[in-house]
């Protein structure tokens, strides 16, 4: 990982959190470590770790420096748990969710003496059992619950699939998402390892995110992600419809400013149009900009004033409109 990619993802342990961003990939449970049945707790917060994705953390509180510094030496793998509250920096048990992701120590990157950026890599979902200890650390032992998977039927197949494409169309919504993310989508075929990755970049709240890593009922943590899903989804196809909407509005107020020129040169043919004509446009509006009236006031004065392209200034309704648009001018 390169440390572009490092400094562009936001979750820390001990910063404040921007939109969590996550490098997603599915874990090879064949060669995962063992996980002890004591585990050390490092509190996370604004973000949920899932199993199967690899995430920067930004350490910086005395109890979670000396939770590293005693623990990596004895293993690699501590348990995370995300904080209730966000705002509090020295966490008690009860200020933490119950429910959290187990996880190994991939890099650790020393930044300075009370600074430390930590890779991990979430490995699978732990239950907290019982607090052992709280000083210096926390520490305790944890259960290790499996996913309830519903049996392989016609309609669970199809359930994953309409999850599969759902998200891989979202994907290719998704302004920014590396062209990677789609082919990882269509090659996963196992659907605890497509949730986990999907879930940890759904735009929805911490709370959200916890109930889904919390949820062992397979199939039901897979429709709650297809909800998420499906919901995002619309909002970027309307985002896509919208933006086509804009670039057709685009092409045509140029086709407009192209005919409002020919209508010029044929007023000026006809001995319609003054040379100053357009040239007064341009002083008007430029006044209009350096008076700054109202919103609503400055649309309706654009208006007139593309209206001025279409009517010859020996009219008496050209006078009017430049009068009123030198009126708004000067308030």
């Amino acid at each position: 990982m390169s440390d572009k990619e490092i400094s562009a993802l936001q979750p820390g342990a001990d910063l404040r959190p921007g939109p969590q961003s996550t490098i997603a990939a599915p874990t090879d449970q064949g060669q995962s470590p063992r996980i002890p049945e004591e585990l050390s707790i490092l509190p996370v917060r604004g973000f949920v770790v899932f199993p199967g994705t690899v995430t920067p953390l930004n350490v910086q509180r005395a109890t979670s420096l000396k939770l590293l510094d005693d623990t990596l030496p004895r293993t690699k793998v501590i348990a995370l748990l995300t904080q209730r509250d966000e705002t509090k920096d020295e966490p008690a048990p009860e200020d933490l969710y119950s429910v959290g992701t187990a996880a190994r120590v991939l890099k650790l990157i020393r930044q300075s003496e009370d600074h430390v950026l930590v890779i991990v890599q979430g490995l699978r979902r732990f239950s907290l059992r019982k607090i052992i200890a709280t000083s210096p650390f926390l520490r305790a032992e944890v259960d290790l619950p499996k996913s309830i998977s519903p049996a392989p039927t016609k309609e669970w197949e199809a359930t994953f699939r309409n999850l599969r494409d759902s998200a891989t169309r979202l994907f290719e919504l998704t302004p920014d998402a590396p062209d990677q993310v789609r082919l990882m989508i269509l090659n996963i075929d196992d659907a605890e390892q497509l949730t986990d990755f999907l879930a940890p970049n759904l735009n929805i709240d911490v709370a959200q995110k916890q109930a889904i890593l919390e949820e062992l009922d397979l199939e039901k943590r897979v429709r709650a992600v297809q909800k998420h899903i499906s919901a995002q989804l619309e909002i970027a196809e309307i985002q896509q419809r919208l933006q086509k909407d804009v670039a057709s509005q685009f092409s045509d107020a140029q086709r407009r400013a192209y005919l409002r020129s020919q209508i010029r040169a044929i007023q000026h043919e006809l001995g319609e149009a003054e040379a100053g004509s357009e040239e007064q446009a341009q002083q008007l509006r430029k006044r209009l900009e350096e008076a700054k009236p109202p919103e609503e006031v400055m649309k309706q004065a654009e208006r007139e004033l593309k209206r001025l392209d279409f009517i010859p200034s020996a009219s008496p309704e050209f006078s009017v409109i430049v009068s009123y648009i030198e009126i708004i001018a000067d308030l």
